[in-house]
């Protein structure tokens, strides 16, 4: 019996609504803001936006160290002309979660994955703590990983839709939002080219070259992209830094180089099944080898998933060797892209694998998903253990009062004497503070940058890595 056009869209609606509901659980709704996120609230205290982006390249050398500023602008725009609220803070970061979240959904679309498996791969991304815990930050990480897959869906959907005006502003959104919104981007551009271009390649049987994948890659999107990642460079990032002078490794100390770079970040969808994991591969994917030549030919439908992992794990050490040179830390927040695209990249070739053995029999490719389900569901459903009482603690938290006293703004904030972290603190609270009274932001909190500039705010690092490493 078929289905009504009305309950088919339901059905194929499923994934993308527990996109919503897994971002709304990360979307930190009601929590007060930290230091980190004030260092972007205080600009919110500049008279116009022009003020706003001054004060932001006068003190990108010494207090934002590798931000475009386009964030901190968003910031601005959201805070001046939408009112002072923390989740209107984050909401670049809610909306990036989304558009990440849509754009895996999407990629599975255009590859020809059933609803099953649109789901897994919602729920693998879910799975990954530490890139869900900056969906409900006010920082530039989040974008990194959204911009990423939402190129990706335009280089693997291009083929299939070659004049679709649709997916070209699609694709130039996703490439212009990556370029202006953290360095970090230039590095994935690439990478996600060229598994697009692998993978149609591998679908078409066509042969590699140089001038092929040059086309492929759309040289005025590429120029446009390029420019402006550039130009913001020179203005911001680009520019000389001070000397760090830092231990690259001390906030890998408490679990290790390696327990960071798999358990609580690339492989932490997986929940430690690694066995498991490793074993569903090599039956599901290798498996394909005992096959006779002529029903193993869609082997070549795995170069792709296996290129996107491979290339997003070497990114994520090339960004630390980066790190490292420069005597800065080596954090896992700065894994964010790779961390979403190895968890992409696994389920697609799962998915593949599943496909294939589907057409000798249908049942074998329901046990490779169902397998696919089990591993990841751990770490998803943890997620939802962990935050919705998070979620509801916050919104059930009795309001602080507002009354004429609490909410007259300061006409100065006396920090002179005090020590950095005493300094911050006082700072963070009176923008808590202002955020309950709302109206407009108040101009005291211009006085954080004027005055003398701030040390490093990672103080907290280790409080945060707590938040995502506690699984």
């Amino acid at each position: 019996m078929k289905m009504s056009s009305a309950a088919l869209a339901a059905v194929r609606s499923l994934p993308l609504l527990l996109c919503l509901y897994i971002v709304g659980l990360c979307a930190s709704i009601g929590r007060p803001i930290w230091i980190d996120e004030f260092t972007h609230f205080a600009f919110a205290a500049e008279p116009t936006s022009r003020a706003a982006w001054d004060m932001f390249v006068a003190t990108a050398d010494y207090n934002q160290h590798g931000q475009t500023g386009i964030y901190i602008m968003l910031n601005y725009w959201t805070l001046s002309y939408l009112g002072i609220d923390a989740t209107l803070l984050r909401l670049p970061s809610i909306l990036s979660g989304l558009f990440l979240m849509a754009s895996a959904v999407m990629l599975f679309r255009v590859l020809g994955f059933s609803i099953l498996w649109q789901t897994i791969v919602v729920a693998a991304l879910a799975g990954q703590h530490l890139l869900m815990y900056f969906v409900g930050e006010a920082r530039a990480y989040i974008p990194i990983p959204a911009a990423a897959v939402g190129l990706l869906v335009y280089y693997v959907a291009r083929p299939h839709y070659p004049r679709s005006h649709i997916l070209l502003a699609y694709g130039t959104f996703a490439a212009v939002f990556g370029a202006v919104m953290h360095p970090y981007f230039a590095v994935y551009w690439p990478a996600v080219c060229l598994v697009g271009y692998v993978h149609h390649r591998a679908a078409t049987g066509k042969r590699f070259s140089l001038s092929s994948l040059f086309a492929f890659a759309n040289p005025i999107l590429v120029v446009v992209g390029a420019g402006l990642y550039v130009l913001l460079g020179v203005m911001t990032w680009l520019r000389e830094q001070p000397p760090f002078e830092l231990d690259p490794f001390e906030w890998l100390h408490r679990y290790g180089p390696l327990a960071n770079f798999t358990d609580y970040s690339h492989a932490q969808f997986l929940s430690g099944h690694y066995v498991i994991a490793a074993g569903l591969t090599g039956v599901a994917v290798l498996g394909l080898l005992l096959l006779p030549a002529d029903k193993r030919k869609d082997f070549r439908a795995f170069w792709a998933p296996v290129l996107l992992i491979v290339m997003s794990l070497a990114l994520s050490l090339l960004i630390s060797l980066c790190s490292y040179l420069a005597q800065y830390w080596v954090l896992p927040r700065q894994w964010v892209g790779s961390v979403a695209l190895v968890a992409i990249g696994v389920i697609w070739l799962w998915a593949e694998a599943a496909r294939i053995w589907a057409r000798h029999a249908p049942w074998l490719g329901l046990v490779v998903c169902a397998m696919a389900a089990l591993i990841v569901s751990r770490q998803s459903l943890g997620l939802q253990r962990d935050k919705l009482p998070q979620l509801i603690a916050y919104l059930s938290e009795p309001a602080s009062p507002r009354d004429a006293v609490t909410c007259l703004p300061p006409n100065h904030l006396d920090v002179s004497d005090m020590p950095n972290e005493a300094r911050n603190d006082a700072f963070v609270a009176l923008a808590n503070r202002n955020i309950v009274c709302g109206g407009q932001i108040w101009p005291v909190f211009r006085e954080y940058y004027s005055g003398p500039p701030a040390p490093q705010t990672e103080q907290q690092a280790s409080t945060e890595q707590t938040d995502f490493q506690a699984q």
